[in-house]
C-alpha cells in the first residue's frame, strides 16, 4: 500500500520472490538480509525525492513523484489494481500481462486492452 492506496497485493511467497509494483521492489530492497550471502544478490533502489502528503496525494499514479519509470501517463492516469498474473495483483500501467516491465508504448495498448475486456472505454 502506497498513499492509502493498494499497489500490489499477492501471496507471500509471490510479493516477497517476485515483487511487480516499483514501489514493492524499492521497499523489499531496503530491507536488509540477514543472511550476508543474500544481501548481494538484493538489487540497490534508491527512491529519489520526498514521500508526498497522503493528505494531498498527486492525481495519477501516487508513486509517479518517486518512481524510476515514471511517464506522463503515470502523472494523469490512476493504474488499475489488476491480475497480472494468475493471484498476482499490481496497480502499474507498465506492468505486462504477464509480469514482466513494458515499455511505455506496450503499457498504452495493455490499458486499451484491458477497459476493452471489462466493457470500459478508452
Amino acid at each position: 500500500m502506497y498513499l492509502g492506496r493498494i499497489v500490489e497485493r499477492a501471496g507471500r511467497r509471490a510479493l516477497y520472490g517476485s515483487p511487480l509494483h516499483p514501489y514493492t521492489i524499492a521497499l523489499l530492497a531496503a530491507d536488509p538480509a540477514k543472511d550476508p550471502a543474500k544481501r548481494n544478490r538484493r538489487a540497490a533502489v534508491r527512491l529519489r525525492g520526498d514521500a508526498p502528503s497522503p493528505l494531498d496525494p498527486p492525481p495519477g499514479c501516487r508513486f509517479h513523484t518517486r518512481c524510476p519509470y515514471a511517464q506522463e501517463r503515470c502523472r494523469t492516469e490512476v493504474p488499475a489494481l489488476r491480475e497480472a498474473v494468475p493471484d498476482h495483483w499490481v496497480a502499474c500501467h507498465f506492468v505486462t500481462s504477464d509480469g514482466a516491465r513494458a515499455s511505455p508504448p506496450q503499457a498504452k495498448a495493455i490499458a486499451t486492452e484491458t477497459a476493452t475486456s471489462s466493457g470500459a472505454t478508452a
